[in-house]
């Protein structure tokens, strides 16, 4: 017998609360003037509030839930012309689904601005709309539908669990090819490869209608274990994925800061329905959330230390880099491998006034050598006459010269280390 399961596009699932609790709502609906409303959809789409394993308290975070939605939607529903902001990375299919058809149901224009990603199940409610803006930087992604359950199966179990699957998926590929025309089975393709599209790629495709220039361009980056995608500053769990593009930017330590959401509708709001947390000053985050910001402050602090570690081994296969490039030139390799692991390691720049000094310290020792084993041939005592004290002409005298250099080096030569 087959327990409870959900079918998935989109992260690994995340403890759903119990039965009958009262989730949190983040979505944000709102009349804005007589016949136009807004809807802002950011998040995970998720089938219900998470919550904690231990503590069974609500997860912090954004999430798209069904609870509510439908009632609250009543706030725009008689609107000629609704505005939906999406930013998700999907979740929940069947949520996914119902969202959709909750706003393919309105009477109004429906129009979807993707402002920064519409993956996955958050895709299928981007399709929802009459028409469909992207940025150049923002980012669609399709694929296939996933399961999640527990509990013991059987063959017919499996069997069942696969014809289920399949039906799931293919209900997706009949929402894409409703608004791009592009074959179900081509669709289904693309869905098993785990397609991403940018902006001008989901227009070209048939999955958006235009792509809006200028001011509103998304900011994306990945964490540095490519466990969350952050865009607009907003985190998605993007463990799932497995084809994320290799054009969005690691960040490193610093976290990014959470955009405020861009909205394309007139200021003059004459009604409102919203959801979702509050915005919060950093004293009062701190009064209310004491453990939420022990755990920030210490994924900031371990962040930080990764960052330092890999600035410290960057610069140390820098040093050794640049000693090996000079080591040709230093005339005892003895002093290369002291530069590089000795008991005091150096730079190239401080090898090279060592190898200088060495050679000073040669040179002297030459030097006093050369003087001393002078002085010991008894050279100063030889005559400038050799023939007796007779004058000797300049050739004579030159050769005699020549001669006594020449014994005092080879003396020198000897004692020289």
């Amino acid at each position: 017998m087959i327990e409870p399961y959900r079918f998935r596009l989109g992260p690994d699932p995340i403890l759903s609360v119990e039965p009958g609790a009262t989730a949190a709502k983040f979505w944000n609906m709102a009349s804005v003037s007589e016949d136009e409303g807004e809807i802002i959809l950011y998040g995970d789409v998720m089938s219900r509030q998470p919550v904690d394993w231990w503590t069974r308290e609500p997860e912090p975070g954004l999430y798209i839930t069904p609870e509510g939605f439908m009632e609250d939607l009543a706030a725009v529903k008689d609107k000629g012309r609704i505005t939906v902001r999406l930013n998700s990375c999907g979740g929940d299919l069947y949520t996914g689904i119902a969202i959709h058809n909750a706003l393919k149901a309105l009477t109004g224009e429906v129009n979807v601005i993707v402002d920064g990603i519409a993956a996955s199940a958050a895709s299928v409610i981007m399709c929802a709309g009459d028409r469909i803006n992207v940025y150049p930087g923002s980012l669609v992604m399709i694929h296939g539908v996933s399961a999640y359950f527990w509990g013991s199966l059987n063959i017919q179990d499996m069997k069942q669990l696969m014809k289920g699957m399949d039906a799931s998926e293919r209900a997706v590929a009949e929402i894409y090819n409703t608004k791009t025309g592009i074959a179900v089975e081509t669709l289904r393709s693309m869905m098993t490869k785990e397609t991403w599209l940018t902006g001008r790629e989901a227009v070209e495709k048939g999955f958006a209608d235009q792509v809006l220039e200028g001011e509103g361009e998304p900011d994306m980056g990945l964490s540095p274990d490519r466990r969350l995608l952050f865009v607009n500053g907003i985190g998605h769990n993007v463990e799932g994925f497995r084809h994320i593009p290799g054009t969005i930017p690691v960040l490193g330590s610093a976290m990014p800061v959470a955009r405020p959401v861009m909205s394309a509708t007139p200021s003059n709001v004459v009604e409102q329905t919203k959801g979702g947390k509050k915005y919060m000053t950093l004293e009062e985050l701190k009064s209310q959330e004491p453990e939420l910001v022990k755990q920030i402050e210490q994924e900031a602090r371990n962040a930080a230390q990764i960052q330092a570690s890999a600035d410290a081994v960057a610069e140390e296969r820098k040093r050794l880099e640049d000693i090996d490039s000079i080591a040709a030139s230093v005339p005892d390799p003895k002093m290369v491998q002291e530069a590089k692991y000795g008991k005091n390691p150096c730079t190239a720049q401080e090898l090279c006034f060592r190898v200088m000094q060495a050679s000073a310290a040669q040179g002297m020792q030459f030097l006093t050598a050369y003087e001393s084993d002078g002085a010991a041939s008894g050279t100063k005592k030889v005559g400038a006459a050799p023939n007796g004290g007779a004058p000797i002409d300049q050739k004579e005298q030159d050769a005699a010269d020549i001669q006594a250099v020449v014994n005092a080096y080879k003396n020198a030569k000897g004692s020289v280390r």
